[in-house]
């Protein structure tokens, strides 16, 4: 068993990524605030499922359906220093 550095954070936390790539400005990721953070990834990604596509405005939807925007569970990193 791996054992984690005195670095990361002892509270493991995940969290809903919005994710599209712009043609001229690339990408563009953020995290959907608004759906909170959940201790592991079976509750995000619950909570994904229930919320996508069903709270998304016309626009958003459109893209989702086009594959053009993806939703995503991801573990945020801890603070500590990352190997290169």
């Amino acid at each position: 068993m791996l054992r984690r550095s005195h670095f990361e954070w002892k509270l493991l936390m995940w969290v809903i990524m919005a994710i599209s790539i712009q043609m001229l400005s690339g990408p563009n990721a953020w995290a959907v605030s608004d759906q909170g953070t959940f201790t592991n990834e079976a509750e995000c990604q619950a909570a994904l499922d229930e919320a996508v596509p069903r709270t998304l405005s016309e626009d958003m939807r459109i893209a989702w359906e086009q594959g053009e925007l993806k939703y995503l569970c991801l573990k945020v990193r801890g603070t500590g220093p990352t190997a290169n």
